[in-house]
Formats: structure tokens, C-alpha cells, sequence
């Protein structure tokens, strides 16, 4: 006993490490995790976990982490994410694993390997993606929506690519594989629709008890035990774990279930990716570090062009795909647990599996870069503005008008209320579907990319009076605030933003108005607050004012929309 608590307590202070370091140096946890389990490692001086027992404590982390994914996964809401991100997905997925077959082979691997190769390839962090984004502000673009719901089909390919690999093991080859397959088979045919029936009924019977404890218990033991039950009919515990995520995640109490299967999977994956980080050999990725730089760049420069190019296919704006392709360009926690399961069924040897780990660690390493670069290459490249013309916008005789660039919901909020109040106005979108219906309901619209002279030209810029930024990423409404007012000084400019530092920024370069969307949604909650406590109105009305003055200009005089 004194063991095991001795092996659980140096797995989770490594993990509790791991995740203080990267979040000091402001790196995703799975690195830090990474840094100390090599640490541990045998292959390093110092101090040693003891290996065997942090690798079964992984095993947790792995049930965990696959049976969270199935509670989430919704397939209604895949559906809504539209035919780009399940097709776009899925057939990203099917190039990216035969860019990394081909590869594999030419470098002379097995098929096998090669495969798993690919397949390690293929897969995202949709954990990283939202850093990235966030830390960009462009979480609610139009690009950012569509990359998560694009993880998400990705990580329902780990599942095929796992079951596909404990087809192709060792172990089912030959006679055993009619044996396996015939388990497996038990398994999804027999226990998957007993438990579809039983779960969601013993998940309501232990809501009634009002008991958290008793709630808690209850995840966790049928986490572990269909990945237990799985592992016994041959059917691996990634697997299991997934298949018992997924038929709870049909239970009415399927968020309280994630709830608290989120705690657990936090602090046992952490332990899973210290155990992968303990795999890794230092001697190994110095003497090879020529092929993880190149698994990192086929990651990072294939699989981003790649997803580029599928998008572009299914007729994705030119910067909604670029961006969309730079965010996926990196591996992902479930590219380290492919490779975990590759090794563990004997498909791959050492030397792949560290090539792999190593690839994957500095693919996420260089992921914040990936967009900036991959946006000031698209403006090298740029030879000419995708925009189309329209009959509205072209007309010299529209003066005095708005323009509303960007139509998701916030543009197409401002411009419904521009034309119920009968201003006129021109909107600038790139989405063709987008375009196609503004111009049957005769709205005057212009297609291309707003952060373009022409598209802006073409919209009536010189002959506008006002222009209202509505696209989210701060870096294009920064490019659309300075041309806007070099060709048109006098033209009001107003912008949407989510940092107060951005706001700053936004005014130095002229903006009208800079609206923080998080600031005016607390201010509208503590006016209903104020409301709904009967406190004094000019009280109230004084201090929401005072939150609503934001920052100054460089003058030093505050700005204000116009009357």
C-alpha cells in the first residue's frame, strides 16, 4: 500500500510540475508534461520514477481521456457544423494518412509502420487550437468555429485509426484474428447495446440519490469498467472507454457525467503524457533530430497545406482556409496516444515511436507561429483581390452610405438594422454562400477579402460615411482601420474587439469607436442586476457610465461613438 501511494504521489507531483511549468512559460500542458517525465526518465542523470508503475497509472489517463471525448461528441452538432468539417475533415484525415504512408515508405519503413506513421500525422490538438486562437482573439471567427468542429472529426478518426491498429497487431494475425475478431464483435453487438440500455437508466437512479459522492463513484466506475470489460473480450481500453463515453453521452445527464469525468481525466492524462515524456531517449532526438524536424515540418507544412487546399476544394474563402490550415498544423494529444497504442501492440519499434514523439512535441512547440506566418506569406503571394462585382456597390450615385464588413452574427445584426431603419448600405463578405444570399434578398454586397484596397474601393470606401468592422481577428481589423482612413479621413470608423489593450490600439490608429463585446454584455448583466436589487437609478446610471469610457486616446480625450 505504502507503494502504490508512493507511486501515486510522484506521478502527480510530475504532472503538477509539468503543467506549473508550462504555464509559466505560457506553453501548452502537454509540454510541460512532457519536459518532466523526461526528466524521470531512465535515459536522463538524476532522478528516476519507477516506470512500470506510472505507465499503468497512464492506462487511467488514457480511459479517461477517451471516454470524456465520447460524452462530448455529439453527432446532431457535427451535423449543424456543416458538409466543410465533416467532409473537409474526414478527407484531410485520408490524404494526411497517405502523405505519411508515402513518406514512410520512401524512408523505408513497413507499410505497417508507415501507416501508424501516417496516422499520428493526421490528427490536431483541438486543446492547443483554442490557446492559439484565444490568444489570437479569433476563437468566434469564422475560421476558429470551423477548426474546432474540424478537431472534432479528427478525433472520431483516432478511434477507427485504434481499431485499426489492433487489427493489423501481432497478436490477430494469422488464426488468432477470426478469435479477436469474433470478441470484438461480442463486444459491439452485445455489450455496447446492453449498456446503451442500462447506463442512461443507472445514471437517473443515481441523480435521485442527490449524492455527488455516489454521482462521482459512478462515472468513474463505468469508465473503467467497459474499458476493463473491452480489454477482457480483446477490444482495446481507448476503445472502451470511447464506446462508454459515447452511449452515456445519450443520457440526459450526460453534462453532469462530463462534469465530473473532466477532474479525472485532467489529472490522470497528465500522468499518461509524463509517462510518454519518460519514453523519450535525449541521446536519441540528438542523434536523429534531421527526421523529427522533418516529421515536425510534414506535420506542420503538409497537413496544413493539405487542409488548405481541402478547404479551398469545398469552396472556403482564400483567408478562411489559409488560417484554417495553419491553425490544424500540429499534432495532437491523441497523436501521442496512437503512438502509445502503436507501440504497446508491437507495430512500431523504439526508433519510430521517439521519431514520433519528437515530432509531435515540436510541431505544438512552433503552433502560435503557424498563422502570423502563414497570413504575411498569403500577402507575399497575393497577386490579386478575390472580389466579385455586383451591381449596388459599383454605382457612384450610393454616397453617404455604411459598410458593414464581415455578415456572421454580428455584422448581420448591424446590417438588419441598418436597412429596418433605411440607411443605406453595402456589406463586404468573402463567404459565397453568404453572398449569394445577400444578393437574393437585394442587399448590395461585395465578395473578397476587406483587408484589400480594390474589395474596400469597389464597396464605395471614398464615397462612405461610416465603416463597421464586425470580423473578429484583431489583426485585420487593425489593416482595415488604416487604410479605411487613409483613403477616407473623414469616414467614421467603427470596430469590434476582446482586449482592452487592443481597444488602446484601435483609437491610436483612428478609430471611432472600439466596442468590447465582453465589456457591453457586463454592462447590460449589472444594469439588469442593479434593476433587479431596486437600486437608485442615477447611482446606477453613473457607475455604468464610468465602466463604459474605456480607454483613452493618445490626447488623452476619450472617444465616443458618434450621436
Amino acid at each position: 500500500m505504502e507503494r502504490l501511494l508512493e507511486h501515486l504521489l510522484i506521478a502527480l507531483t510530475a504532472a503538477l510540475a509539468g503543467s506549473g511549468l508550462a504555464s509559466h512559460l505560457r506553453q501548452p500542458a502537454i509540454l510541460g508534461f512532457l519536459a518532466v517525465g523526461l526528466f524521470l526518465s531512465p535515459f536522463t542523470p538524476g532522478v528516476t520514477a519507477p516506470i512500470a508503475s506510472i505507465d499503468a497509472l497512464a492506462e487511467i489517463g488514457v480511459i479517461f481521456l477517451l471516454f470524456a471525448v465520447g460524452v462530448q461528441l455529439s453527432l446532431p452538432e457535427l451535423v449543424r457544423a456543416g458538409r466543410i468539417a465533416i467532409l473537409g475533415g474526414s478527407l484531410q484525415v485520408v490524404l494526411t494518412l497517405g502523405l505519411g504512408v508515402g513518406a514512410g515508405l520512401v524512408m523505408g519503413w513497413s507499410p505497417v509502420e508507415a501507416l501508424v506513421f501516417g496516422a499520428v500525422l493526421s490528427n490536431s490538438s483541438s486543446t492547443v487550437l483554442s490557446r492559439v486562437l484565444l490568444e489570437r482573439g479569433e476563437l468566434e471567427s469564422r475560421h476558429g468555429k470551423l477548426a474546432i468542429a474540424w478537431s472534432s472529426v479528427q478525433d472520431m478518426s483516432t478511434i477507427v485509426l485504434v481499431a485499426m491498429f489492433s487489427a493489423l497487431s501481432p497478436a490477430a494475425a494469422g488464426g488468432e484474428a477470426w478469435r479477436e475478431l469474433a470478441k470484438g464483435a461480442v463486444f459491439l453487438l452485445g455489450v455496447t447495446p446492453a449498456a446503451l440500455w442500462l447506463l442512461p437508466r443507472l445514471f437517473e437512479r443515481v441523480a435521485l440519490s442527490r449524492s455527488r459522492e455516489l454521482f462521482t463513484l459512478a462515472v468513474a466506475t463505468v469508465a473503467l469498467g467497459m474499458a476493463w470489460t473491452a480489454s477482457l473480450l480483446g477490444v482495446s481500453l481507448a476503445l472502451g472507454a470511447f464506446v462508454a463515453g459515447v452511449v452515456v453521452g445519450e443520457s440526459p445527464k450526460a453534462h453532469r457525467i462530463l462534469g465530473e469525468a473532466i477532474p479525472l481525466r485532467d489529472i490522470f492524462s497528465g500522468v499518461f503524457f509524463v509517462s510518454i515524456g519518460m519514453s523519450i531517449d535525449p541521446a536519441f532526438v540528438v542523434a536523429h533530430w534531421q527526421l523529427i524536424a522533418a516529421t515536425a515540418a510534414l506535420t506542420v507544412l503538409g497537413k496544413g497545406l493539405i487542409t488548405t487546399g481541402v478547404a479551398l476544394l469545398l469552396r472556403c474563402p482564400r483567408r478562411v482556409a489559409v488560417l484554417l490550415g495553419a491553425g490544424l498544423a500540429q499534432s495532437a494529444e491523441f497523436s501521442f496516444l496512437l503512438a502509445q497504442v502503436a507501440r504497446e501492440l508491437d507495430l512500431i519499434g523504439q526508433e519510430l515511436f521517439g521519431t514520433l514523439l519528437g515530432g509531435a512535441a515540436l510541431s505544438i512547440l512552433v503552433a502560435p507561429a503557424v498563422p502570423a506566418l502563414a497570413l504575411a506569406l498569403l500577402e507575399r503571394l497575393r497577386s490579386r483581390p478575390a472580389a466579385v462585382e455586383t451591381d449596388e456597390p459599383a454605382d457612384d450615385r450610393v454616397r453617404g452610405h455604411t459598410i458593414v464588413c464581415g455578415h456572421g452574427r454580428v455584422g448581420a445584426t448591424v446590417t438588419r438594422l441598418l436597412e429596418r431603419l433605411e440607411v443605406p448600405v453595402v456589406v463586404v463578405d468573402e463567404e459565397p454562400d453568404i453572398v449569394r444570399s445577400l444578393v437574393q434578398r437585394g442587399t448590395p454586397v461585395v465578395e473578397g477579402d476587406a483587408t484589400q484596397p480594390p474589395v474596400l474601393e469597389r464597396a464605395g470606401l471614398a464615397r462612405a460615411r461610416v465603416l463597421v468592422a464586425c470580423v473578429p481577428e484583431r489583426m485585420v481589423v487593425r489593416r482595415l482601420v488604416e487604410h479605411a482612413l487613409a483613403r477616407n479621413p473623414e469616414l467614421v470608423v467603427l470596430v469590434r474587439t476582446h482586449r482592452e489593450s487592443e481597444m488602446r490600439h484601435l483609437y491610436e490608429l483612428g478609430a471611432s469607436a472600439a466596442v468590447m463585446g465582453e465589456l457591453t454584455l457586463a454592462i447590460e448583466l449589472g444594469r439588469g442586476t442593479a434593476q433587479a436589487l431596486g437600486l437608485d437609478p442615477d447611482l446606477v446610471r453613473a457607475a455604468l457610465e464610468e465602466l463604459r469610457r474605456g480607454p483613452t486616446d493618445q490626447r488623452g480625450q476619450e472617444r465616443r461613438p458618434p450621436a
